[in-house]
Order: structure tokens, then sequence, then C-alpha cells
């Protein structure tokens, strides 16, 4: 497929461009996504990988020993009753199970509170649930592994490589061939993208930015603007926004979800840890340092705050210079206004310790 390159002032007139909402692969090569910097993107694709009725629930019957022959092939850990070569088509949640199709059971009482259903054909349960199925999958991780099912037999593939239309990179910026993005995206300033990252539609990117491998970021997010903070003029008592210098590192394997704004740093980076993941609607303030595999869900994390590795923190507020230690638990609803230790939950107003953290998140 062709690309074709236009000024910002032949998109305006362009219907297509006004048009144009579908997702776009260029040419994979990497010297053709340096020549498409440093202007505005047009075009359309036939298909970004789906294959029709295959990734439709109940469009792709299969017997249930496919999917066991899956499972051992990736090395998965689990056991399985009863019949192999009863057919699966498609899944469906327990609560409006359809017939024929593979479920997921987390707890009994779950189980119980759908009514009990019978009829399953196969289920992914977690050990020590008793269904009354014609076949279930028994794992530790029922979860992960449903999940992982539904992802390699009905899901979509990720898009490799590829500029949506009306996406604006600067000449400074480096982006692997393998990236995918999105539509009405600005990449601007020394912004780095390493290999297998997938950037939605209308996200902005600017400044200082280094990005790893095999991120995830959704639409609308904001990455690498000015953070907030201002000095007051000793003569005229004028309040002045402090300008930043510094930049976001995100490592790999992070997941942004849609509407994060995470601002630069003042002098250091922001720095967001490899394996991070951040609910939508999430704020992340200047010089902020998170943790490898740090959760944070649709919470306020004003300027200069640090956790540890593996801290979960949950529609939170928390004040600028906190610090949460790692494998620490924030319950929602709380506000943090100082130092938490690892290895615990708290929560409140201010947030307070509970107990010791064994809950595994």
């Amino acid at each position: 497929m062709k690309t074709e390159l236009y000024t910002e002032a032949d998109l305006k007139r362009s219907v297509h461009f006004a048009k144009s909402a579908v997702y776009l692969h260029t040419e994979p090569a990497g010297a053709g996504r340096k020549s498409v910097s440093g202007g505005y993107l047009s075009g359309k694709s036939a298909g970004d990988g789906v294959a029709g009725a295959d990734h439709i629930p109940g469009g792709n019957e299969m017997v249930i020993q496919d999917i066991l022959d899956w499972l051992d092939e990736s090395g998965r850990v689990y056991s399985f009753h009863g019949n192999r070569d009863s057919a699966v088509s498609g899944f469906s949640p327990l609560e409006h199970y359809r017939s024929g199709t593979l479920t997921w059971i987390k707890t009994q009482h779950g189980y119980e509170k759908a009514g009990s259903p019978s009829g399953i054909a196969c289920a992914v349960i977690q050990d020590g649930i008793l269904p009354e199925c014609g076949a279930y999958i028994v794992s530790d991780d029922s979860k992960e592994l449903f999940f992982s099912i539904l992802q390699h037999f009905w899901g979509k593939a990720q898009p490799e490589g590829g500029t949506g239309a009306g996406t604006f990179i600067s000449p400074e910026a480096e982006i692997a061939p393998t990236v995918s993005v999105g539509c009405g995206c600005t990449i601007d300033g020394e912004v780095h993208i390493g290999d297998h990252t997938v950037i939605g539609h209308n996200v902005v990117i600017t400044g200082r930015v280094r990005i790893g491998t095999g991120c995830v970021i959704q639409s609308g997010v904001v990455i690498g603007i000015d953070g907030f903070g201002y000095s007051r003029d000793a003569r005229t008592g004028e309040k002045r926004m402090i300008p930043h210098f510094g930049g976001v590192f995100i490592g790999d394997g992070v997941f942004i979800g849609s509407h994060v704004n995470i601002a630069k740093g003042t002098l250091d980076d922001t720095i967001i840890g490899s394996g991070t993941k951040i609910a939508p609607s999430t704020h992340i303030g200047h010089n902020t340092v998170l943790g490898e595999n740090t959760t944070v869900i649709c919470s306020d994390l004003f300027g200069s705050v640090r956790t540890g590795p593996e801290s979960y923190i949950v529609a939170s507020t928390v004040k600028n210079q906190s610090e949460i230690g790692g494998h620490t638990v924030i319950g929602m609803g709380s506000v943090v206004t100082g130092t938490v230790p690892e290895n615990v939950v708290a929560y409140g107003i201010p947030a307070k310790v509970k107990k010791i953290n064994d809950s595994g998140l």
C-alpha cells in the first residue's frame, strides 16, 4: 500500500482526510517510516488482521482437544476433566451462558449467584470450585488462562507497524518499524519508541520521551507536557509558570489507559518502570518515579511521588513528595500525605497502615 505525504493545508482541503477514520498500515520498511517524519499522513487500509467470523464469539467451532493442545504447547499448568472431543463454539460469560460455548468460573459464590447453570460445554475454573459441567479445565490462575485462550483462538491480532491518517511525526522522532500509531496523533520532539509498541488514536507525545518495547498506549493519552508548578514574582506578586527541562522515561511492557496524563520532569525525568499498568483517567505528576510492575488505577499522583516495585494504588489521591513502599496496597478512596512503608495495606483519609499485605496484589 502506498502512503501519500500531504502538507497541513492540503489535508484541510482534503475530503479524504475529513472522512478517514480507518486504521492505516504503511509499508513496513524502516526507511519508509523515516520518510513520513515531519508531515501528515493520509490513507486507508483494507484491514488490520481481523479474520471476520473467526473473531465473533460462536463463529469458530473447535473441539476441546484443540484448546488442550495449545495449552500443552505453551507450557501451561492445568488439569482437565471431561470429554476432550466435545465441541466448543465461541465463548460467553457465565451470567449469560450460551449453549456450546467456553466460559469462566472464578468463584463458587459467583457460580451459584449465576444460578449454577447446567449444560456448560466447557469451563475454565479456579482450583477448588465444583461445577456441574460437561468438561472443565482447572487452574490456579483461571483468569489468566481463560483470557489467554480467548486471545489465542478468538482475539484480534495486534497491528504491526503503520501510521494512521492525520498523524504528525516530527523529524527528530525515532520510531521502530514495528510500532503501530493510530489516527490524529502528534509525536513531536526527541521521542524514541521501541519495537512492538501500539499507540491508539489522538495521542500526544511531546518533548524528550523514551518509550520501551511492547507497550500499549490507548487513545487520548498525553505524555511529556510541562507539569504544574509556578513561582511568584516578589515585586508584582504575579504567578509565573515554571518551565520544565526534564523528560519522560517509560520502560518495557507498560500499559497506559485512555486519557492518562504523564507530565515531564522539572529537571530530571518522570519515570514509569517496566511492567507498570496505569488505568484510564489517571494523572502522573512531574518528577514521579513508579517502580517496576506498579499498578495505578484511576488515581491522582501529584509531583515527585515515589513508589517501590509492585505497589498497587486504587482510586486515590497521593500528595506531592509522598513515598509508597514496594508491594504495598493503597485502598480505594484514600489520601496519601506522607510515607507508607513496604509490604502493607493502607487506606483512609489520611491513609494509615491497617495490616500486612497478604493479598497477592
